[in-house]
């Protein structure tokens, strides 16, 4: 039985969906199903039910996928001792962030985390909303909000709070306010029904209800479904917006108005896997991030 064969299964074991796996694996789904097959007709047991809505694991499916899951690990941690017999941290390293704050943030201190440690290659996966828990095809995940898998690590870095923001161009032709009942007369653009960031649309949207009825919320004069597209939306002077302040390092045209007005509290934070808490890498990447965080966020 082939080793290959066995760690596709584990990811679309895992995932449950073969056109999820198949981006993961950057292989075709055909190529990926016969694959699958194929390993059924070696082991001589149907390991996947497949239905119109997606594939199941068999009752055999699920115990190989136990054995293979702990093979996989445990031939990962022999890599790694391997690679980093020395000390020195070195491999791949696979780091997941949302699309905005690993645009933003994390990719441009990449450049830094790779002169300090150069033989760590950091394979960077953003994505437009998070998962429950940290995913299969991540050693390490930069989240907002906490994992709710017991097994997974989780260190507090840093806390970031929505905050209101205007361009100076929108300031100059609108009066600015200074008090909640004020904000009645701008313009305020909004998170749209498919935003995917770390808070429900409604406590993302708490400029619309601030000083209101829940019942007569202010009108929106934009929706946009992303962090990214909101700041680029009052940088042109749209309106007035309600963004994170980890953002304010790249908000080179935009004010904070009503500082005494906070919206929802985050937490930014580091989650792993419990059995790589001693890898060299983790280490290194944990290390680097707590101490830049603690600059960028003082």
């Amino acid at each position: 039985m082939k080793w290959d064969r066995l760690k596709l299964f584990n990811i679309v074991a895992q995932t449950c969906n073969i056109t999820h796996a198949s981006e993961i694996l950057n292989q075709s789904q055909s190529s990926l199903s016969r694959q699958m097959k194929s390993l059924e007709h070696e082991i001589g047991s149907k390991l996947f039910l497949r239905k119109s809505n997606g594939i199941y694991l068999t009752n055999e499916g699920k115990s190989l996928l136990s054995h293979v899951s702990n093979l996989a690990e445990t031939i990962e941690e022999i890599h790694n001792k391997i690679r980093n017999h020395d000390d020195v941290p070195a491999g791949k390293l696979r780091v997941s962030a949302t699309n905005a704050f690993g645009s933003l943030w994390v990719a441009p201190n990449m450049i830094k985390f790779n002169e300090q440690y150069p033989n760590i290659e950091v394979a960077l996966n953003l994505r437009d909303s998070e998962p429950k828990v940290v995913h299969i095809e991540s050693d390490v995940e930069i989240r907002m909000t906490p994992s709710s898998s017991q097994d997974d690590i989780q260190i507090n870095l840093a806390k970031c709070r929505y905050k209101i923001y205007a361009s100076r161009q929108y300031l100059k032709k609108n009066k600015v306010p200074y008090n909640i009942q004020e904000l009645d007369d701008h313009r305020i653009i909004s998170y749209g029904e498919t935003a995917q960031p770390p808070l429900d649309r409604n406590r993302l949207n708490w400029l619309l209800f601030i000083g209101r009825d829940d019942k007569n919320p202010r009108k929106s004069v934009l929706e946009v479904s992303s962090i990214s597209g909101i700041a680029k939306a009052a940088e042109i002077g749209m309106g007035i917006a309600s963004l994170p302040d980890w953002m304010e390092f790249d908000m080179n045209s935009l004010t904070e108005i009503l500082p005494e007005l906070r919206g929802p509290e985050l937490n930014i934070s580091l989650s792993f896997k419990d059995q790589l808490k001693n890898d060299p890498r983790v280490k290194a990447f944990k290390e680097f991030l707590v101490s830049e965080i603690k600059k960028s966020f003082p």
